[in-house]
């Protein structure tokens, strides 16, 4: 049972809306609609309920006065002809007929609770058979057995309901909508801060840095002041890191000049050869950190198509020994744009795409987007990454032992680590898997909408 109740609440939750905004309002709602539907179930149908048998109770006084009137007469004829003066008495038109069956018969509408009250107090009060015809809203016709004949009744309707019931309602309904657009509009107020958070956030995950005041309620102000400092020191790490690694690169580059002037001119060559080899490892990895520091510091994100830069790169890339295809079917058509840093994100696709091109001859690059993401594939026939090294190949320097690293295309371990930084910087994710269309590695490649 509890199982069941569970799947219950996880299947209403689908329907449920995803912004606060929208949950807010139903929290709002819920409770009124609630609260009139009690009132209008059960105050106003037992007011007029009441109401209406208070009123009945004279209507069946005056139908009985007439009843014992018309059975004093001598004669049917007599009663016939003084019937209508005596409900004239009392407003009502009153007829001795001969037993019939009317043509037009209504019986009582579902939703008529002072209708259903009216009936039950007439027979509770009067002996003999009676029958109510509805046919009319604004009129009761009333039907009583006299011996042989029928004594028909007329009595308008508001002579036993209350006049105009549904104006309560209208008045109800008109001023809890007015309280409703109210409240709407004090809601939004109060959650307009904390929807210009939420976009700061998101901006900041993406690379981005919007302008933001903390403003709202206390509770939201100290989260605004929260993030400000938390995005002042993340972004002063940042800067520092990029300083130091800009940094100690530049002052490196210096000594491995000279130890390469060294190594030139050193008698033993096969010796010389090896370590300048060392050497330039260095000088590649020194490059890369002040290429990479550089353009991190410096470049502004803009809104750009990212499948026009990956088609620039496939161009730029094209080898004879390498077959680089685009797959993009599965936009469909889009054109799709993105805040991003132009330099920055090139570098990591060629990153990617370089790391390809060394251990595979065939790649294969898709990319595709849903609701949330943009998704960039890049696959090769090479010999990939065995699942319990693919996290070990995403951090810096590491180089690994098995099938990729065991060639000349080792590299210094910073291709996929950078790669990793700057689609993180970007506020997306990049994972290793295995390629089921190539059967060497996959990178997988997501980017916010």
């Amino acid at each position: 049972m509890l199982k069941f109740l569970v799947m219950k609440v996880q299947a209403i939750k689908r329907y449920l809306p995803k912004k606060l905004f929208g949950r807010t309002i139903i929290i709002l709602l819920f409770p009124i609609i609630l609260i009139e539907l009690v009132v209008v179930i059960a105050f106003i149908q037992r007011h007029f309920e009441q109401v209406t048998n208070q009123m009945s109770v004279g209507f069946a006084l005056e139908l009985e006065y007439i009843k014992g009137q018309i059975k004093s007469f001598q004669s049917e004829k007599e009663a016939r002809e003084n019937a209508a003066s005596l409900g004239e008495e009392f407003g009502l038109y009153v007829e001795i007929v001969p037993a019939y069956a009317p043509k037009n018969y209504q019986e009582l509408r579902f939703f008529d609770f002072s209708g259903r009250a009216f009936i039950k107090k007439m027979e509770d009060m009067i002996s003999d058979k009676l029958t109510f015809n509805f046919y009319n809203p604004k009129i009761i016709e009333i039907s009583m057995e006299l011996n042989d004949e029928i004594m028909l009744i007329k009595i308008p309707r508001g002579r036993v309901s209350a006049a105009n019931p549904h104006q309560l309602i209208v008045l109800m309904v008109f001023v809890t909508i007015c309280l409703v657009i109210l409240s709407l509009l004090i809601l939004r107020n109060q959650i307009r801060p904390i929807i210009r958070l939420a976009e700061a956030a998101d901006a900041f995950g993406k690379g981005q840095s919007l302008p933001y005041k903390p403003s709202g309620s206390e509770e939201v102000r100290k989260a605004g002041v929260a993030f400000l400092s938390m995005r002042s020191r993340i972004e002063k790490q940042i800067e520092q890191r990029t300083q130091m690694l800009s940094g100690v690169s530049h002052d490196l580059r210096t000594p491995l000049t000279r130890l390469k002037l060294s190594l030139a001119m050193f008698e033993n060559k096969k010796e010389a050869a090896e370590m300048l080899q060392d050497v330039n490892s260095m000088q590649r990895m020194l490059d890369e950190f002040l290429a990479f520091s550089k353009e991190k510091g410096q470049e502004e994100a803009k809104l750009v198509a990212p499948a026009t830069i990956i088609k620039t790169l496939i161009e730029k890339n094209n080898r004879k020994q390498n077959i680089i295809k685009l797959d993009e079917k599965n936009l469909q058509g889009k054109s799709i744009e993105l805040f991003l840093r132009i330099n920055l994100f090139e570098r990591a696709l060629q990153n990617l795409i370089n790391n390809s091109q060394n251990f595979g001859k065939d790649i294969l690059i898709s990319v595709k987007s849903n609701e949330k993401y943009f998704i960039i594939t890049i696959e090769d026939d090479g010999p990939g990454i065995s699942s319990k090294e693919r996290n070990l190949a995403l951090k810096p320097f590491s180089r690994l032992d098995q099938s990729r690293n065991q060639n000349e295309h080792s590299g210094v371990g910073l291709g996929l680590s950078i790669a990793l930084d700057i689609i993180r910087a970007h506020g997306g994710n990049m994972t290793l898997e295995k390629s089921k269309k190539l059967g060497g590695l996959k990178v997988k490649i997501t980017l916010p909408l």
